[in-house]
């Protein structure tokens, strides 16, 4: 789905996110049941790099954002605490760093990036006036990873 400008950023670290999803799902898909490796090391380690370089801000950047749609639309809303959620999810996953645990976080990362770009991006694009697009643009700016 085509986003406006002002997402751009987010979408193009969605792209990368489903991208390291899949090559996780790869990696973890070639170690045999039950072995704990050097190359399960590996995926948890490059995981926890990217949650570090980008998802950690990727996410901070996000729930700003949920504040200015709450700020729109009101407190409560079912699909911005579903994203909040999703995001303490993929945290705790990723800090267990076992196989099963591994391959749930990218499977749920999918979900989740998937459901902000068919779903929620088009939902705020709908809510937001020129105000919040600049200010949705400066924090996106300001952030030093995406």
């Amino acid at each position: 789905m085509k986003r406006e400008k002002y997402f751009w950023p987010l979408s193009q670290s969605h792209h990368r996110a489903l991208m390291a999803a899949k090559q996780v799902k790869e990696q973890l898909s070639s170690i045999p049941q039950g072995e704990e490796s050097a190359r399960l090391c590996k995926v948890s380690s490059e995981l926890k790099s990217l949650f570090e370089t980008e998802l950690r801000q990727h996410f901070w950047d996000e729930e700003r954002l949920l504040g200015l749609f709450e700020a729109r639309m009101g407190n409560f809303d079912p699909d911005v605490e579903r994203i909040r959620k999703d995001h303490r999810l993929l945290e705790s996953l990723l800090a267990q760093g076992k196989r099963e645990r591994l391959l749930q976080f990218a499977e749920t990362l999918v979900r989740h990036v998937r459901f902000e770009e068919d779903e929620f991006f088009g939902r705020m694009e709908k809510v937001f006036n020129e105000a919040d697009q600049k200010s949705v643009l400066e924090i996106l700016v300001q952030s030093p990873t995406l």
